[in-house]
């Protein structure tokens, strides 16, 4: 998206000029263990399949929690994209928090890029991109 100002207060966008009047700057923060909160719908296991070229996310479910936990896979969602499969977590109401749609998006594309560069793919790790120079 290209964008060029016009004046001190104006953005052009693709469809509109914007009015800047930005009243509020803040500094993005997240503690990973202090603000992540479980989905009380379930959670998700990434994988990808090379061979496949499709990016695989069973749906599990916890029906008990504790000493004993049991924790079963209910559902596989297959897709070639991280779009199209966390729109259809949230079709198939999945997903209840923001949070936990946020983070899938961006775990998703983690792993789509990882198929599409040839990186290696672990859910909840960095990807190591290893640079040729």
């Amino acid at each position: 998206m290209k964008k060029k100002t016009l004046k001190k207060n104006i953005i052009e966008g693709r469809w509109y000029n914007i009015n800047k009047k930005i009243k509020k700057k803040i500094t993005a923060k997240y503690h990973k263990i202090k603000d992540w909160r479980m989905d009380p719908k379930g959670y998700f296991l990434i994988a990808i399949d090379k061979n496949k070229k499709i990016i695989r996310v069973g749906y599990c479910k916890f029906s008990k929690l504790g000493n004993s936990p049991i924790h079963d896979m209910v559902a596989e969602v297959k897709g070639k994209t991280a779009i199209e499969i966390v729109n259809t977590l949230i079709k198939e109401k999945f997903i209840s928090t923001l949070q936990h749609a946020a983070d899938m998006g961006i775990e998703l594309h983690k792993a789509e890029m990882s198929l599409k560069c040839g990186f290696k793919y672990v859910q909840d790790k960095e990807i190591k991109i290893k640079k040729n120079n």
